[in-house]
């Protein structure tokens, strides 16, 4: 199996770290080189004027206001997890879908009297403020984090300069924008997405080996990883 590159923030790849090494994968196959870093900012929104919360990202979760923490306020999800981890800060949590966009779909058919807070970063693929605006359903953006660029360590980019493939778990758009911008030639490489709009960015990147999650979650990206042998690509003729 070729060598791993966890290019996830810290915290989240070193727990996807330990499941891969739970699952066979060796340690020493292993690279954690965050793309970016998750960082908390000061919410500019009426926190009390929102009667429910969407939350599409664990990291929303991670950056919660303290207002919010045991508020059992309707928390409307994506993901089993995201749910879970919402339900542990105090949040009456809904798993309502398993991507943004099906979210919305969902939410068509929830009445609130008041705003659903978007609690969610910097960058997103999806702004659900302006995606509801011309519907009945009023949703605010409530920016909590941000997604800030980390460069690669020198020794990361060294690994994906060798001939050897290596394979990369993409779990965001912007993680893969981010590699996609580096002055890397990724056809010997292999990206595992998210979702087909991650695949999509990968082959712009120009991965040379591209596999698309069954389902958008990490449960379905670990058993895409670990058993599925990878074959070099041909390269590209001059």
């Amino acid at each position: 199996m070729p060598n791993l590159l966890l290019t996830r923030p810290q915290a989240q790849a070193r727990h996807l770290a330990n499941e891969l090494i739970a699952q066979g994968v060796q340690p020493d196959q292993i690279t954690i080189d965050p793309i970016m870093k998750i960082a908390p900012i000061e919410a500019h929104c009426d926190i009390s004027a929102g009667t429910g919360l969407i939350i599409t990202s664990a990291n929303a979760l991670a950056c919660l206001p303290a207002a919010l923490r045991g508020s059992q306020l309707p928390c409307y999800c994506v993901g089993h997890a995201t749910s879970q981890a919402a339900r542990a800060l105090g949040l009456k949590a809904y798993h309502l879908a398993d991507t943004a966009k099906a979210l919305c779909e969902a939410l068509k058919t929830r009445s609130n009297k008041g705003p659903l807070l978007h609690l969610r970063g910097t960058h997103t693929t999806l702004d659900m403020a302006k995606h509801f605006r011309s519907t009945s359903l009023r949703v605010e953006n409530l920016v909590v984090y941000e997604q800030i660029a980390l460069p690669l360590q020198a020794e990361t980019h060294e690994k994906l300069r060798q001939p050897s493939p290596v394979i990369l778990p993409i779990f965001s758009a912007r993680s893969a924008r981010l590699l996609g911008k580096l002055a890397l030639d990724w056809h010997r490489h292999w990206a595992v997405a998210l979702s087909p709009a991650i695949a999509a960015l990968c082959r712009e990147a120009g991965f040379g080996q591209i596999t698309t999650a069954a389902h958008p979650n990490r449960h379905a990206m670990l058993a895409d990883i670990t058993p599925v042998p990878y074959t070099h690509p041909t390269p590209p003729q001059p």
